[in-house]
């Protein structure tokens, strides 16, 4: 079991980036995963520490990281958090995670898979387009698409990356 302070004071210490793994043994997208990041701690040994906390055992420090979600991999450099993931994500996108971390390039923020971001995409077209021909022009509805539409892109638009860039940059994070 490991507490929150004990955590912060072990990241503290370390000078390598770390791969947080927050996983549970009943999980099934975490039995996934956890191969694929066994291997890629071995092939980045030195370079990159993988800590893998089995979140059944340590509730206290999953509260104070504010893990809803498994499996959920948190990224640390220099003992900030740098990203989180949330879900299983392909063997490719762990591989450009641990080579960004290992080249000390800043890793890419993690966006929905192209499954997730069609299912969104289309979902917002069959919402906005029941709001368009309800007879009158429902707005919720049509709004409520568009919302539906920007998730799946939001990650792409420069726009909002510069927005978000700024408001980063503006608040120290």
């Amino acid at each position: 079991m490991m507490t929150p302070e004990t955590f912060f004071e072990k990241l503290k210490q370390n000078p390598r980036p770390v791969v947080v793994d927050l996983w549970a043994p009943w999980c099934g997208p975490c039995k996934m995963v956890k191969p694929i990041l066994e291997k890629l701690a071995e092939e980045y040994a030195g370079r990159v520490d993988l800590w893998q906390i089995n979140a059944d055992e340590n509730q206290e420090l999953l509260q104070h990281l504010k893990v809803y979600g498994i499996p959920t991999l948190i990224v640390y450099r220099n003992g900030q958090e740098v990203q989180r993931q949330v879900g299983a994500k392909p063997a490719a996108t762990l591989k450009t995670l641990f080579d960004a971390l290992a080249t000390g390039v800043e890793p890419a923020p993690a966006g929905p898979s192209s499954g997730d971001r069609l299912i969104r995409f289309g979902a917002g077209i069959v919402v906005a387009g029941i709001g368009w021909a309800a007879g009158s022009i429902n707005w919720f509805l049509l709004v409520l698409g568009g919302i539906l539409m920007f998730s799946a892109i939001y990650d792409r638009c420069p726009i909002w990356r510069a927005l978000t860039g700024q408001i980063k940059k503006m608040t120290g994070n």
